[in-house]
Parts: C-alpha cells; structure tokens; sequence
C-alpha cells in the first residue's frame, strides 16, 4: 500500500485517478465544473466528504449555473474549511488552510 495518507485515502474512496490536489486545483481555476463525466462526480464527494473545499471565487458550471466561491456560502457548510476540517478531523486527516494567495493545502 502506501504511507501516504492523503494517497491512502484517495484510492480508498476510489479517487485513485484524481489525486486530491489534482481536484481541488481544478475547483480553484474552475476547469473542473465544465465536466459532466466522472471527474465532476469526483469533484461534487471531494467537496461533500471535506476532500476539497470551494475555490477562492465563484465560476460558472457546464449548464451556465453559478458555483459559489466558498466566501459566498454560509460559515461551516459544505464547501467551507470549517466544514471540511470538522470532517477531517473526525476521520484524523491534516486539516486544511488557506494561503494568502487564496490556495488551500493541508497545514504543515
């Protein structure tokens, strides 16, 4: 297997063909909303299992929808850090936070 387990838990959740960073990098530059197939669907758990968090700012969907940058939602739902680190922590994985520059990465 792997002492990775960030890598551990990704093949575990069947995000094995898109590591973690992968996805939320997509999320942040909006690339990953344009997709219907399975890399959206791999998006939509990574942000309803506190994986991934919403991007620094709002981006429009493959149906023309907006997607809320993760300062739009309210504090704690899905989407959000807090959201993400509650579950995060719950399961015992580095918890997240968000550089100046607007990027999220575990903290470290």
């Amino acid at each position: 297997m792997t002492d990775d387990p960030e890598l551990a838990r990704s093949l575990a959740d069947g995000r094995d063909h898109y590591p973690v960073p992968f996805l939320q990098n997509l999320i942040d530059n909006g690339e990953g909303w344009q997709s219907e197939s399975e890399l959206g669907h791999a998006i939509v758990t990574a942000l309803e299992d506190g994986t991934c968090v919403l991007g620094p700012v709002p981006h429009r969907d493959y149906h023309g929808n907006v997607v809320p940058a993760r300062k739009d939602v309210a504090p704690g739902t899905k989407g959000t850090l807090e959201y993400a680190n509650r579950l995060r922590a719950e399961r015992g994985d580095p918890l997240l936070v968000e550089h100046a520059d607007g990027s999220v990465g575990v903290a470290g």
